[in-house]
């Protein structure tokens, strides 16, 4: 059963269209019934800004960031790295509602869950 079948998704690319790929293929997974969690780290955590500029190429129906939130809205979790927020002089004030910090054990339990699946993109 899908819902049995976890998956941890860990994006490292703030590139829009990297990016854009990534969160739809999670996006259409936890359509499918599989629960998915997102972690962004490194300069991933872009995508998450609810503002600024996102390059947006022709096959890409939405921004990364309404990706996020439609995702977050249907019941996936977006994790975020708090360092790498840091690094590029992020608050959650400045991310997409819903957007949880990441920190270890938390972290960890959606990367360890049961029948859990891990994908890097």
């Amino acid at each position: 059963a899908p819902q049995k079948n976890p998956l941890f998704i860990n994006m490292t690319s703030g590139d829009s269209w990297r990016g854009w790929m990534g969160l739809h293929f999670a996006h259409a997974t936890l359509r499918q019934g599989h629960p998915v969690a997102i972690f962004l780290n490194l300069d991933a955590v872009k995508l998450a800004t609810k503002s600024g500029a996102q390059e947006m190429k022709p096959t890409m129906q939405r921004a990364p960031r309404e990706i996020l939130a439609g995702f977050m809205k249907d019941g996936g979790i977006v994790l975020m790295c708090g360092p790498c927020m840091t690094e590029f002089g992020l608050t959650l004030d400045d991310l997409v509602p819903g957007v949880q910090m990441g920190k270890p054990g938390y972290t960890q339990s959606f990367i360890f869950a049961e029948n859990a699946r891990t994908l890097t993109w």
